[in-house]
C-alpha cells in the first residue's frame, strides 16, 4: 500500500474534518486532529494542556512551539510513523508548516501532499448559517470567512512554491469531493495523474503529443479503461505524455472539451484537440490513434 501522509485545509463549512474522518476509515490510517490533540492534552491535565488552555480560553492561535510538541508526540506513535497519516487543524501558521517540514525531513519522511479543498462563498455562508441556526448574523459569518483567507492564503503559497498544493473543488457534493480525495491516496500506474486544469495548460503548451484519459473514481467504465491506459503510458512513455485527470475535481474539463460521457481519452497534438474516443474501447483502438499522430 502507498504510504499516505496528507494535509487537509479548507474554509469553515467545507467539511475537513468529516472527509479527514472519512479517509481515515478508508485507508485505516490515523486521523490526526490539532483540535482534538489540543483538547485530550487538556482534558489529561498534562504539562503542554496547561500551557494551551490559556491560549484556548482566550480564543487565540497556541503558539507554534506548543502544538509542535503535540504533533511530534503524535507522529512518534508507530500507528504513524509506520502506517500514514491525515492531519487536519495544522497548520495554521508558515512557521508551523516550515517546523513541520523540517521535523518529518529530520526523521526521514517525504514532504506530504497538502490538500485545499476549495468552496464558492454563498455555499458556505449558506452551510455554516445552517449550523449555527437562525440566530446567526450573516455579516460575521462572512467575516469569518474572509479571516480564514487571510490566513491561509500565505500557507497556500508556500505550498504552491513547493510543488505539494492540490486544489479540490469543495462545492462538489460530500460523495464526490471523497472521491476526488481518495483518487490522489490511490496507486495511479503508469499514467501519471494530472493535478489540475493549470497544470494540463502547462502540458498542452510545452507537449507536442499528449494523450489525456478523463475519468472519476465512482466510474465503472473508467476502472476498465484504465489498465489499457496504463499499457499505453508504459508501451509509449518515451515518446508520449499519456495521462489522467480526474473529473471531479476539474468539472470543466469535459464542458471545455465537448465531452459527451465517460470515460473520454483525449489525443492533443501541439496543444490541440485532435480525437476523442469515448467510451470502453479496446487497446487496439488507443493504440491505432496514437501511432498515427506519432508517424
Amino acid at each position: 500500500m502507498k504510504f499516505k501522509q496528507f494535509i487537509l485545509l479548507g474554509p469553515p463549512g467545507v467539511g475537513v474534518r468529516a472527509q479527514a474522518n472519512t479517509l481515515s476509515d478508508r485507508w485505516r490510517i490515523p486521523h490526526v486532529s490539532m483540535g482534538k490533540l489540543i483538547f485530550e492534552a487538556i482534558v489529561a491535565q498534562s504539562e503542554i494542556g496547561f500551557e494551551a488552555l490559556e491560549y484556548v480560553e482566550a480564543e487565540a492561535l497556541v503558539p507554534d512551539a506548543l502544538v509542535m510538541k503535540l504533533i511530534r508526540k503524535r507522529f512518534e506513535q508507530p500507528d504513524v510513523m509506520f502506517n500514514g497519516w491525515i492531519l487536519d487543524g495544522f497548520p495554521r501558521t508558515l512557521g508551523q508548516a516550515r517546523a513541520l517540514d523540517e521535523w518529518l525531513s529530520a526523521v526521514g519522511l517525504s514532504a506530504p501532499t497538502v490538500v485545499y479543498l476549495k468552496a464558492m462563498t454563498g455555499l458556505l455562508i449558506n452551510r455554516l448559517a445552517a449550523e449555527k441556526g437562525p440566530g446567526a448574523s450573516i455579516s460575521s459569518i462572512r467575516r469569518q470567512l474572509e479571516h480564514h483567507q487571510e490566513e491561509t492564503a500565505p500557507l497556500l503559497e508556500y505550498y504552491q512554491q513547493r510543488d505539494q498544493l492540490v486544489t479540490i473543488n469543495g462545492s462538489l457534493s460530500f460523495a464526490e469531493v471523497t472521491g476526488a480525495l481518495t483518487q490522489l491516496g490511490e496507486e495511479t500506474g503508469a499514467a501519471r495523474l494530472i493535478k489540475d486544469e493549470a497544470e494540463l495548460d502547462s502540458l498542452l503548451a510545452k507537449k507536442s503529443l499528449l494523450v489525456v484519459d478523463c475519468m472519476a473514481s465512482w466510474c465503472g467504465s473508467c476502472k476498465a479503461v484504465t489498465p489499457l491506459i496504463d499499457q499505453l503510458a508504459e508501451t509509449y512513455g518515451d515518446r508520449v505524455n499519456v495521462m489522467k485527470i480526474d473529473y471531479d475535481a476539474n468539472k470543466r474539463i469535459p464542458e471545455r472539451f465537448g465531452l459527451k460521457g465517460m470515460p473520454a481519452v483525449m489525443f492533443f497534438k501541439d496543444g490541440e484537440l485532435k480525437e476523442t474516443l469515448t467510451g470502453v474501447k479496446p487497446y487496439q483502438a488507443y493504440n491505432a490513434v496514437l501511432t498515427r499522430f506519432l508517424e
